[in-house]
């Protein structure tokens, strides 16, 4: 396992970093993204929150796509990055029942991906730090 990771990290993170910067869109076109996208019924009172949602994620994704390059950063973001995104798919699953829940569809899964390797990339440098 250590071996995929080696080697799958950096174009991971790239990969993962960019599908991350997409929900930027929330922040720069929030009537749009919402309802093209999410295809969820605008609420425009809600316009301020959307669009901090939006540029955190955004910023969720580039810090993934610098920890590709710059070890350093890795560690604490994507610690962040995993809380962040098992927080969004356990969202996604209590409300799964509901209406809104399938706008979310996309990201959960997406999510769930990232965490899963993520959990996978923790796990082996686990275990080289304890050799």
């Amino acid at each position: 396992m250590k071996s995929f990771i080696d080697k799958t990290i950096k174009p991971f993170l790239v990969i993962a970093g960019l599908c991350t910067c997409v929900a930027g869109m929330y922040a720069f076109l929030p009537q749009f993204t919402v309802e093209k996208i999410a295809k969820l019924p605008f609420a425009v009172d809600y316009t301020i929150f959307v669009q901090h949602w939006g540029m955190m994620v955004l910023l969720v994704g580039i810090f993934m796509i610098i920890s590709a390059v710059k070890v350093e950063w890795r560690i604490p973001v994507l610690i962040y990055s995993a809380i962040e995104k098992a927080f969004m798919v356990f969202l996604y699953l209590f409300n799964a029942g509901r209406p809104f829940s399938s706008g979310f569809r996309g990201a959960a899964i997406m999510d769930g991906v990232i965490v899963i390797y993520l959990l996978l990339y923790f796990w082996t440098i686990r275990d080289k730090e304890g050799k």
